[in-house]
């Protein structure tokens, strides 16, 4: 588990749902098949959150690209085939839908959701965004369905924490430092 992965569960907690961070979806062998992958591991998916009050299942991507040029437009180019794709549940839409699907069923069977189907959405939590990139994610991802949250939001989000109460957690932590001394 990855500090950027802590940040966005925290954020998504604050707007009350609860999270899962390195969550394993199982897939059966057919299953991995179906989608072209036989040999593949399972799918870990960075941070899953669900709010039941809406019945709103979120799979969470975390980059947090601090040191380097940021998250890239281009690396949403939708194609199946990539071998080095870092965005597989997004470009990859054989792939998404199988994982989607087997995750609501594998959360049903762990007794985590209940009642009807939920909405589930594919979201990008980004720490740092390419060049002028974030105006045509945004664009792409509202186009899509999908949340994308950027690194303003990120920081937005953070600064939430510095009002709550004391919690012995690292991100309420660090994030109360900074703020207080600012």
């Amino acid at each position: 588990m990855d500090a950027f992965e802590q940040i966005a569960a925290r954020l998504f907690e604050v707007q009350g749902y609860w999270t899962r961070i390195g969550y394993a979806v199982e897939l059966t062998k057919e299953q991995k098949v179906a989608v072209g992958k036989h040999s593949i591991p399972r799918p870990q998916l960075d941070v899953i959150a669900y709010k039941p009050a809406t019945n709103v299942l979120l799979v969470i991507e975390c980059k947090s690209y601090l040191d380097s040029s940021g998250v890239r437009h281009a690396a949403f180019h939708g194609k199946e085939d990539v071998k080095k794709d870092v965005f597989k549940l997004f470009n990859r839409s054989k792939l998404r839908v199988m994982v989607l699907s087997c995750l609501v069923a594998q959360l049903r069977r762990e007794g985590l959701l209940q009642g009807p189907d939920p909405e589930v959405r594919l979201v990008l939590v980004a720490g740092n965004v390419h060049s002028n990139d974030e105006p045509r994610l945004r664009a792409l991802f509202s186009e899509r369905g999908w949340v994308f949250v950027g690194p303003m939001e990120v920081a937005t989000g953070l600064r939430k924490f510095a009002g709550r109460g004391y919690e012995n957690d690292l991100v309420t932590f660090v994030t109360k430092l900074l703020e207080r001394n600012v």
